[in-house]
């Protein structure tokens, strides 16, 4: 009973790990939505990433110590009082239409550095061209902000390409008995509706594993699939007691259904019949395996170089 405790909390952490790996990147992708002029002033940097993050306060805070930077030329100057307006658009709404006023009397031509603003903030924007006798887009005055527009949801762009992923089996027939249960650490590739998968079961008994999948149709946030595989084991322990280096194979038939969170992560859950073609004594000829995971694309897909290190 205790060594099943420890596979189940092994499962647990890996899935764990394998989700903070996809947040560092993440807060790198939000910055890419902002335009950032090249500064030897650490906090902007950290002004755009923490907006990214949608930390509004933390953001304005570092952008007060950034407006405080004895070096700053006019094009910092200039990005910071844009910034300081899109920041008050999320905080303080009736400050932002007069920062905007100043950042256009110090440059005209001034753009706002969020390249997917909310409607709101650009509204806000064009208003202050507007007030400010410049060219402005007046159509945006006419349309309703986020809170009167109704909200549209949708799936995710499917992403394609590498994938690892870290997952939980039970053999189901195996519970009232062994209650066995083991981990398995994957490296997949999907192209179109064919793909693949290495994996490797984390147990006393390790195993590798090899699956081809095939996607017949893709239903926004959810795509189901099929697979034929193969596992074998090795270093197994044999009825004399000693382990040999090679184990039981068996043949495998999947059926399963992911379901992509987000352009990063997707969870999955499949079950699997498995017949055993070598083994001996230590499993059965046939087996059902129930599996449910979680996995993530590792590379972003319009890949950036920038940190995230945020100065204090």
């Amino acid at each position: 009973m205790r060594r099943w405790r420890t596979r189940v909390s092994a499962v647990f952490m890996l899935a764990w790990a394998l989700a903070c790996l996809m947040a560092g990147p993440a807060w790198a992708e939000e910055a890419t939505n902002i335009d950032v002029p090249e500064t030897e002033n650490p906090y902007i940097q950290a002004v755009a990433t923490l907006y990214g993050q949608s930390k509004y306060e933390e953001a304005f805070s570092k952008l007060e110590k950034a407006q405080d930077w004895k070096s700053n030329g006019p094009q910092e100057q200039l990005w910071l009082k844009l910034m300081q307006g899109v920041l008050q658009v999320e905080l303080a709404p009736e400050a932002a239409l007069q920062t905007f006023k100043e950042a256009l009397a110090m440059d005209e031509q001034a753009q706002l550095p969020v390249k997917k603003g909310s409607r709101r903030l650009r509204k806000l924007f064009e208003q202050a061209r507007n007030t400010a006798g410049l060219p402005a887009d007046l159509a945006l005055e006419e349309e309703p902000d986020e809170a009167d527009a109704p909200v549209v949801t949708g799936p995710p762009e499917r992403r394609m390409g590498l994938s690892l992923s870290v997952r939980g089996e039970v053999d189901v027939p195996g519970l009232g008995v062994t209650r066995s249960i083991s981990s398995v650490v994957g490296l997949g590739y999907t192209k179109e509706r064919m793909g693949g998968l290495v994996g490797v079961l984390v147990q006393p008994t390790p195993g590798l594993r090899a699956e081809w999948q095939y996607h017949p149709i893709n239903l926004g946030w959810v795509r189901p699939y099929a697979g034929v595989g193969a596992t074998a084991f090795f270093l197994e322990e044999n009825a004399e007691g000693t382990n040999t280096v090679f184990g039981g194979v068996s043949g495998r038939g999947v059926l399963g259904v992911d379901v992509q969170w987000n352009s990063r992560m997707f969870v999955f859950a499949d079950v699997a019949y498995e017949r055993f073609f070598t083994g001996g004594e230590r499993y059965r000829s046939e087996a059902v395996l129930f599996s449910i995971g979680v996995g993530l694309f590792p590379q972003h897909p319009n890949p950036v170089g920038a940190g995230t290190n945020l100065p204090r």
